[in-house]
């Protein structure tokens, strides 16, 4: 009998210090991260920081937004209204110097941050798993590459987040996939010389826009125009008001948190033909800015393609598309009236102003 409970006592030991016991911590997972690494992270994360750009709305995209605890910038005024919850998640200084004493003190068990080494071994030394999700590939030379590489960092959220976030990763890319097809179907057979121009803001400045295989490149391709910014350098550049002019675009899309007035309202735009025959357009914004690494991309390249081609786009509801959307992904019911505010980049009604898209480097 004694020799039965002195073994009892021992499994019970054993078992008590292993990966399964009580006292072991979470259960943990090893993840590659986009940049390459592998990284211990846990299986069902539970307090999560968001200092990577659009990761909270990727979070809120694959139904674990409960489980985000700060970020780094404050969110559009759509996701707090579509997200109540978002008022009691912290809001940290800056996201360039991570206070790891907050983080830690918040119980943060997943960061997902930029490729920053310093920052990143300051966080990991402390015991915080960071998982990168953009590549160090540069910009993506085909369309195909870029869809496939956005879907890959749709998945990697999904594969860290847990099982529930990874089937919804998948009906997502899934989704994605069609709606782009959709839209390419029709501007796939217009020729260059049939495509509209258009000149993209994309930061805080009327000069701000993108080079060629960027973002914005990729988008206004899909939707059937051409970007007169094309044959700058990759990623975030500076045009002239030189450049500008000598461009003078057919259209032109305000993204970013520029308001539409600061182009048509400055008189050094006169000249420009989207400015003479009032093309000038906010960009669409919901959970996150439509054009800027938003998983409502899809629904920019529809709105950008009926914009630039209302005849080839007819049968297009982009109203129903959106509300189709929001139900499927966010299970939130849009009224007709806030679809029609999120198409003309308005906030919800009785928003107060001030608060929005911001935070501090």
């Amino acid at each position: 009998m004694r020799i039965v409970v002195c073994t009892a006592a021992l499994f019970l030991a054993f078992f008590s210090h292993s990966d399964g016991g009580c006292d072991a911590g979470p259960a943990m997972k090893t993840v590659t991260d986009r940049y390459g690494k592998k990284i211990r992270v846990p299986v069902e994360p539970k307090r999560i920081a968001c200092f990577f750009g659009p990761s909270y709305e990727k979070v809120f995209l694959l139904g674990e937004a409960d489980k985000v605890a700060a970020m780094s910038i404050r969110q559009p005024p759509w996701a707090h209204k579509i997200n109540p919850g978002l008022e009691n998640i912290v809001v940290m200084p800056s996201y360039s110097n991570p206070d790891v004493e907050r983080m830690l003190s918040l119980g943060i068990d997943l960061v997902f941050y930029w490729q920053w080494p310093q920052q990143t071994r300051h966080m990991t030394n402390a015991g915080i798993p960071v998982v990168c999700p953009c590549d160090d590939k540069g910009s993506p030379t085909t369309r195909k590459e870029f869809m496939s590489r956005y879907k890959d960092e749709i998945r990697l959220y999904g594969d860290v987040l847990g099982a529930r976030a990874k089937k919804t990763a998948a009906s997502y890319c899934a989704y994605y996939d069609t709606s782009l097809r959709r839209v390419l179907s029709v501007t796939e057979k217009i020729p260059e010389s049939r495509r509209p121009t258009v000149y993209y803001i994309t930061g805080r400045s009327i000069f701000s826009t993108q080079g060629s295989y960027s973002l914005a490149y990729w988008l206004v391709e899909m939707a059937g125009g051409r970007l007169v910014s094309r044959t700058l350098p990759p990623g975030f550049v500076d045009a002239s008001m030189e450049q500008i002019l000598a461009w003078d675009p057919e259209v032109i899309l305000v993204g970013g948190i520029m308001p539409t007035e600061g182009v048509m309202s400055d008189p050094r735009w006169k000249p420009v033909r989207a400015v003479r025959s009032k093309r000038v357009y906010p960009c669409p914004e919901g959970i996150f800015l439509w054009g800027h690494g938003s998983s409502e991309s899809p629904l920019f390249v529809m709105w950008l393609a009926k914009l630039l081609h209302p005849e080839k786009f007819r049968d297009l509801d982009l109203e129903r598309e959106t509300k189709e959307y929001y139900q499927r992904f966010y299970h939130y019911r849009l009224a007709n009236e806030e679809v029609r505010r999120i198409l003309q980049r308005i906030p919800p009604e009785g928003w107060k102003q001030g608060v929005g898209i911001g935070g501090n480097p």
